[in-house]
């Protein structure tokens, strides 16, 4: 019996190989490879809130950037996903999201993946770093007042997707907000937010505007398509 079910297995395997557009995965019976239950991947929150540039010179590379803008739809997905993973009661989950919240209302803040090719560039928020940066608000410029190296939570690197996390060194970018800047943002009342990187050679403009966000508001899972990112 267990051969039969075995030489079953395998031949379900082969039939995939040989003829994959003719078999999807999720019709392979679930009683011969049952599935684990699925969680959201808040896939619509990457899309709208992940920012990346590369900078060249000629053919080569010379740093990628990366950027999450840390708004409230991403820490609401955030504190989501970290509260069902956890067990927490809705009164903790609450509370969490209450304090994730309230920083939105002192500082406009990003995680930075950073992957700087040129080994004497030092480190971002180094004295003598090679690459700075400032956040700007329509006309406003908000300069950064802290860049830290960050151990990134599970939570934060599916938000990021798949972008070679372990060639590059995380980041928490802060940049102080007025509380009216910071009620502008909240409500999406502006036309352009921007976290520029400079280096004396090349400049990088990550950008957010209120209509790329909502455009990827309804973005659909497609079990069928890998996104890739």
């Amino acid at each position: 019996m267990k051969q039969n079910s075995l030489l079953w297995q395998v031949g379900i395997l082969i039939s995939m190989v040989l003829f994959p557009g003719c078999m999807k995965y999720y019709d392979v019976s679930e009683k011969e490879f049952p599935q684990a239950e699925k969680e959201p991947d808040h896939r619509e929150v990457r899309h709208a809130y992940k920012r990346t540039k590369k900078v060249y010179d000629q053919f080569e590379t010379k740093a990628i950037f990366d950027a999450l803008w840390l708004s409230d739809d991403v820490r609401t997905a955030y504190v989501q996903m970290y509260a069902k993973k956890r067990g927490l009661s809705a009164e903790a989950k609450e509370e969490l999201l209450k304090r994730q919240l309230e920083e939105n209302k002192h500082w406009v803040a990003f995680y930075v993946l950073a992957d700087i090719r040129d080994q004497g560039a030092g480190r971002l928020g180094d004295a003598h770093t090679a690459w700075t940066m400032f956040a700007s608000v329509d006309k406003s410029h908000v300069p950064v007042e802290s860049i830290k190296e960050y151990d990134l939570e599970p939570e934060y690197q599916l938000l990021f997707g798949s972008v070679g996390m372990n060639f590059k060194t995380c980041y928490l970018v802060k940049c102080p907000l007025q509380a009216e800047l910071a009620n502008q943002i909240g409500h999406q009342q502006f036309k352009h937010l921007a976290l520029t990187v400079n280096s004396t050679k090349h400049k990088v403009v990550l950008e957010w505007r209120p209509e790329q966000l909502k455009a990827h508001k309804n973005l659909i899972s497609d079990e069928d398509f890998y996104w890739g990112d």
